[in-house]
């Protein structure tokens, strides 16, 4: 883990997001670079990289939802949800946990920046959208809990990878 450490502060960019992407730990000091007006370092800092953006138009919707099985992706369950400008091929953003703990991020490229996720038949979503961890979706959302990410007072790093 010590020589892991070292590598990564002289790191590229590009081997820092890769670590993110395995999940950072509290102590580690691994999380990516974002050079976005959401992130200010303070506690409880979610720093997200969403992958697969094919266009840089429209918005990109982050929601992040308490450990609350019951409401999961319900707004009952939503502690936080952030707008930035969709960016191809990768949109950074960070955002704020209200206090450490496990929370869940749904997100989804809202393209014609019509402030909700447009459905087509059967309810299935008509823009790309992900969920933290990536987990395999068959026949609807995953459990909240393949999709937790522990937020240390320190931080912590999410990268999501879109489906169409």
């Amino acid at each position: 883990m010590r020589i892991m450490r070292k590598a990564c502060r002289a790191a590229p960019a590009a081997i820092l997001a890769i670590v993110a992407a395995a999940g950072a730990r509290a102590g580690d000091d691994a999380l990516p670079e974002i050079d976005h007006v959401s992130c200010t370092g303070a506690a409880n800092e979610l720093r997200v990289i969403v992958q697969g953006v094919e266009r840089s138009v429209g918005l990109m919707t982050v929601e992040l939802y308490r450990n609350d099985p019951e409401n999961f992706l319900k707004k009952e369950g939503r502690a936080l949800r952030v707008r930035v400008a969709a960016r191809a091929p990768a949109t950074r953003l960070c955002l704020h946990a209200p206090e450490p703990g496990a929370y869940a991020l749904a997100v989804y490229h809202d393209e014609n920046a019509n402030e909700k996720l447009d459905k087509k038949m059967f309810g299935l979503p008509a823009e790309p959208y992900g969920i933290s961890n990536n987990p395999r979706m068959r026949f609807g959302p995953p459990d909240i809990e393949e999709a937790l990410i522990h937020v240390a007072a320190e931080g912590a790093a999410a990268e999501i990878e879109l489906k169409n």
